[in-house]
């Protein structure tokens, strides 16, 4: 069923659609939890409670933006509310480590894949550990690799400004891999967030 039919059809109530329409976005929703909340427990409790947001706020859908940035918007905003509620703290690769997670990894061999999962959880910690305007717009362009355009309406704010932002986390994300002798896993090549 084409997406703008299953919108509509939400917008009328209708729980079918609806679970249709979050079922194609509910990978992106916990991808995107994921990286504000670096766990997988705090992304499917957060995403859960997106997918209720969503539910909740669909009718003021207008169709100005995809239904893709639109849900970007919604999502981002709900992790920077229950950022400022927790007052998040930085956790450790080993706390990563502990909770289990494991990327799907297309390696041919088990170094390639302990490399990769190194790389990620340090990605993911020093993203914890920037400031909430940063990480969001590393998240948004690096990690989800959203247009400028694209971003500039999920934060409700300039093309400007988005750029300026990005500059900004970016050589934050660059200064924080410079301090710590064991992120030179990352600085050995040219690794964005």
């Amino acid at each position: 069923m084409e997406e703008q039919t299953l919108i509509k059809r939400c917008q009328s109530g209708d729980m079918a659609a609806f679970e249709i329409l979050l079922g194609n976005y509910e990978k992106l929703i916990y991808n995107l939890c994921y990286r504000y909340f670096g766990n997988q427990y705090d992304a499917s409790d957060v995403g859960q409670e997106a997918m209720v947001r969503v539910f909740r706020k669909i009718k003021e859908f207008n169709g100005k933006s995809s239904f893709k940035t639109w849900l970007y918007r919604v999502v981002t905003n709900l992790c920077l509310d229950e950022l400022r509620r927790r007052k998040t703290k930085t956790i450790s690769l080993d706390e990563i480590k502990e909770q289990g997670y494991e990327p799907i990894t297309n390696y041919h061999n088990p170094e390639e894949a302990a490399e990769s999962l190194e790389k990620y959880a340090i990605i993911q910690e020093v993203l914890l550990t920037l400031s909430r305007e940063h990480r969001t717009i590393l998240i948004l362009k690096d990690v989800e690799g959203l247009e400028y355009n694209e971003i500039a309406q999920i934060l409700d704010c300039s093309l400007g400004t988005v750029k300026s932002r990005l500059n900004r986390a970016r050589e934050a994300f660059r200064k924080r891999l410079a301090v710590e002798p064991r992120y030179s896993i990352l600085r050995e090549r040219s690794v964005q967030a």
